[in-house]
């Protein structure tokens, strides 16, 4: 039996530990392995028994279904009251149904003699016999009974004397001898004598046609099992031969297994007196309690954490010891595992005289005498927390300097990028803007010069010519006057002039300077005022400006035939001013920027010419009056620049 090899799959169950040190005490090699790890058995058939341990989840009887066809199979059944386990179990009981079924109400010694059951069959399978030495005179009986033991699948030798005898049991292996007590030369009992000298733990049976012919006492004396009468019943001669034989083998393991327990029972001492030394004195609080919460065993640790004595600590749930709220998540995870598992779980010590104390509990469930129970190691991450806690403020304080670095970053990149564009945009657009009037102011100065050096002094070209060159000037200097007055607003050092006008009068008078505009292109500019007169504390020729440069933008951007409306509208401390257009709208998402410096709408920067600066020198000017400007499209078409400006003057 030695070099039997054992699999138990478990799933942490006391009764599987107690298979294990029995399967070891008589000499087999025992592979104790978790459910978890079944996928690493490749072959069942390399082990000589496998068991299987109650509280399996479904999910492996799949992989166990590989074992229908094996011949040694122990299943450790769950306590009946167990219903969960039960029904598991009797599922798999079905699957394998040639198992041995182990109770936990077995003891050990019933449970070891179904292991000897099971550990006695041999390579193929069949049971170890005994051999067997028969000796008888009578050749006719002799190959009789021979003929009876071998079809029994015994290996059995014969000899028909004393000297016979002594030779075959000098030649084989004598588990048993069978003899006739009457024999030619000596009697069985001195064949037994000399078998026993050569094989000590020979057995033996003597045939005797009577009763009274043998001294029942010498013959037990010397070791004789039974004495059987003549004829022989084959079947009793085989029944007595099984029971003899049963005997014998029982003996000879309980010999082995006396042997080997004195020093197995040594080892487990010496192991047994070392984990209790170590679980009783490790720092880490170490306690075994059962579903209600009550505590089983706990060390030394696990009492001065808890303040509690070892003997009143049993009294106690550990569930009313913790916060209330660490339990729940406690409870929760007993709850939802199912059947057996490991798991971790933060809870909360609190203390009378003090902060309370974090624990991290590792857990697993475990099979106690048939009781499902759970063991606990709770470790103090009290400095941990702190730690985790100073560095989840630093990670904050961190965070928040990075964004703000990297706001900041963005911030001046996004400015830095729109500059740029602006610039180039603006060096686009104001060396098209210059070079128009540049263009046209010489070339219509070169076409007069042509003229007088041809002495042809035309007074109606000339006058062309002139009032050309004009209005080109006049373009180019409202470019750099532009440029000039928005250069003085950034300074901070544009004239500031203001005082009590109409504004009706100022719309009428920046309406009459873009007329010909208006004209030339068809468009009606319509003003709309409840009062003819509206006083505003403004500076009139800077908001003069702004209404002129809105009407230019509208009128330029409308097309021809079409209409622009001016609206004032009084309210409660302030004037609202309303400019429509009927032109293309500007993109949604460029109303906030069209007043910025160099700006222009996507829409209309192409094709009708502009710096880009009219509209940024308007928001200046707005500004300087404490008022507001913005854009807004119209639901049907065209574009609206509101313009909000305080009545009186802020003191």
């Amino acid at each position: 039996m030695e070099n039997n090899k054992v699999l138990i799959i478990d799933s942490s169950s006391v009764l599987a530990m107690r298979l294990k040190v029995l399967f070891e005490l008589l000499g087999c090699e025992v592979v104790h392995l978790h459910f978890q790890m079944l996928h690493k058995v490749k072959d069942f058939s390399s082990y000589h028994v496998v068991a299987i341990a109650h509280g399996l989840p479904n999910s492996a009887f799949d992989a166990l279904s590989a074992l229908k066809d094996h011949d040694r199979l122990i299943l450790l059944a769950p306590k009946p009251e167990n219903s969960e386990h039960v029904d598991a179990f009797s599922r798999l009981n079905r699957m394998l149904c040639n198992a041995i079924v182990i109770y936990p109400f077995f003891g050990n010694k019933e449970i070891t003699g179904l292991l000897e059951r099971v550990l006695e069959t041999g390579d193929h399978g069949r049971l170890e016999l005994p051999k067997i030495l028969l000796v008888d005179h009578r050749e006719e009986r002799l190959v009789r009974l021979t003929a009876s033991l071998r079809g029994a699948q015994l290996t059995v030798v014969t000899a028909r004397c004393l000297s016979e005898a002594i030779q075959q049991a000098s030649s084989h292996e004598v588990d048993l001898l069978i003899c006739d007590f009457n024999l030619e030369q000596g009697s069985g009992l001195d064949v037994f004598k000399k078998v026993r000298q050569i094989h000590r733990d020979a057995r033996c049976l003597l045939m005797t046609s009577r009763q009274d012919q043998v001294d029942m006492m010498e013959a037990i004396r010397q070791g004789v099992e039974d004495v059987l009468t003549k004829p022989i019943d084959e079947g009793a001669l085989l029944q007595s031969l099984h029971k003899l034989w049963q005997s014998e083998l029982l003996r000879r393991n309980n010999q082995e297994l006396v042997e080997r327990l004195q020093d197995t029972v040594d080892a487990l001492i010496e192991r047994d007196s070392l984990l209790r030394v170590i679980y009783k004195h490790t720092p880490d609080p170490i306690m075994l309690f059962n579903l209600d919460g009550y505590v089983i065993e706990a060390n030394d640790g696990c009492t001065t954490l808890l303040r509690l004595p070892s003997d009143q600590l049993q009294q106690h749930s550990i569930f009313d010891l913790f916060e209330p709220s660490s339990v729940a998540a406690l409870k929760e995870a007993i709850n939802n595992g199912g059947i057996l598992r490991h798991f971790n779980c933060e809870l909360v010590l609190p203390q009378e005289d003090g902060p309370s104390i974090p624990l991290m509990g590792t857990f697993i469930e475990i099979d106690h005498h048939g009781e499902i129970a759970l063991a606990a190691i709770f470790k103090n991450v009290a400095q941990l927390k702190r730690k985790q806690q100073l560095l989840e403020e630093a990670k904050e304080v961190l965070e928040v300097e990075v964004q703000a670095r990297t706001a900041q970053l963005q911030s001046a990149k996004e400015a830095a990028e729109a500059a740029n564009i602006s610039k180039s945009e603006f060096l686009a657009n104001m060396s098209h803007e210059l070079r128009t009037p540049m263009h046209s102011i010489l070339s219509f100065a070169r076409f007069g010069l042509d003229k007088l050096a041809c002495g042809e002094i035309p007074v109606n070209k000339l006058e062309k010519y002139l009032s050309r060159i004009e209005t080109s000037g006049e373009r180019l200097l409202l470019l750099l006057n532009n440029l000039l007055d928005l250069s003085k607003l950034d300074a901070g050092r544009f004239p500031f002039n203001p005082s009590s006008h109409n504004l009706l009068t100022l719309i009428h008078t920046a309406k009459e300077d873009v007329s010909g505009l208006a004209m030339a292109r068809h468009i009606h500019i319509e003003l709309e005022a409840q009062d003819d007169t509206i006083m505003l504390f403004c500076d009139a020729e800077q908001l003069t400006q702004v209404i002129r440069n809105l009407l230019g933008n509208a009128l330029k951007f409308s097309p021809e035939h079409s209409e622009v409306t001016v609206t004032v509208t009084p309210k409660a401390g302030y004037v609202h001013i309303l400019v429509c257009d009927k032109g293309v709208g500007i993109p949604e998402d460029e109303l906030e920027h069209i007043f910025d410096k160099f700006a222009q709408s996507s829409k209309t920067n192409s094709g009708a010419g502009g710096t880009g600066l009219g509209l940024a020198i308007c928001k200046e000017f707005v500004l300087l009056h404490k008022g507001c400007i913005y854009a807004e499209n119209n639901p049907d078409q065209g574009a609206c620049i509101h313009i909000e400006l305080p009545i009186q003057a802020e003191h």
